[in-house]
């Protein structure tokens, strides 16, 4: 049996993943509390944090990686707290860059944060990735990993052509509205 507390973490962490509005704003509020509170260093990021901190808890839920030993409070605040300081890294790193700019050549730079924002958008791929169904991810795999024809697919999965390129349409349909749910 569930004691109160699970049962009502059990309930915002369902209205969390949901979008319902009470459970979102009650959780959103303790990020703000963490984000806003504790890192005024971070004060023209805070919108961003607060996203990203979003984010990495919904998935974080949708994967069932709280496991309801200690309180959602806390675990939220975790991954604001820990959100928060890889932020003051980052801008500390640009810092350190920018004062050795005599040493540093900006095409150098301008690469080093294109490779962080390909690790990203990679990272957010590969979430996006584990969320479609088993036929999804093997039909976008053979089509655009793969990079094998039509034809070859649909032999493989003994499905005409058209019913492949129709499951493909979809599946990358669906593929776009996780990614915009992942980066909203």
């Amino acid at each position: 049996m569930l004691s109160s507390k699970q049962e009502n973490s059990r309930r915002l962490v369902e209205g969390f993943l949901q979008g319902r509005p009470r459970e979102y704003f009650e959780i959103t509020n303790w990020i703000n509390e963490v984000v806003k509170n504790e890192y005024w260093g971070l004060r023209e990021h805070w919108e961003d944090i607060i996203q990203d901190v979003k984010l990495k808890l919904y998935i974080n839920l949708k994967q069932k990686r709280f496991r309801h030993t200690s309180s959602l409070r806390t675990y939220v605040s975790r991954i604001a707290k820990y959100t928060c300081i890889d932020y003051l890294r980052k801008k500390y790193r640009r810092q350190e860059l920018s004062t050795d700019a005599s040493d540093f050549d900006i095409k150098e730079e301008a690469d080093l944060f294109n490779k962080l924002l390909q690790k990203e958008q990679e990272e957010i791929f590969r979430q996006v990735f584990r969320q479609l169904s088993e036929m999804c991810q093997k039909v976008l795999r053979l089509a655009f990993l793969e990079k094998q024809p039509y034809k070859a697919i649909s032999l493989k999965l003994g499905i005409p052509e058209g019913t492949l390129k129709s499951r493909i349409s979809r599946c990358i349909e669906k593929a776009v509205r996780l990614r915009k749910k992942f980066t909203e």
